[in-house]
């Protein structure tokens, strides 16, 4: 993978990152009723998709 592709597809998991707190976290938050499993899974994997986001940008600089 080039540098230029290696720092799109970080910007990409980070913009899924965020959409997927935006969707499970915050989303969950606007309803009366709260699905604890919802706020878990979307922490999760917000943050699964942000280490491998880091993980990937950081490969290019080593």
């Amino acid at each position: 993978m080039t540098k230029k592709q290696r720092e799109s597809t970080a910007k990409y998991l980070y913009d899924i990152s965020k959409g997927i707190a935006l969707l499970a976290i915050v989303g969950d938050f606007v309803k009366e009723k709260h699905n604890i499993l919802i706020i878990i899974s979307g922490l999760i994997a917000t943050v699964v998709f942000f280490v491998w986001a880091y993980t990937l940008e950081g490969e290019g600089n080593g």
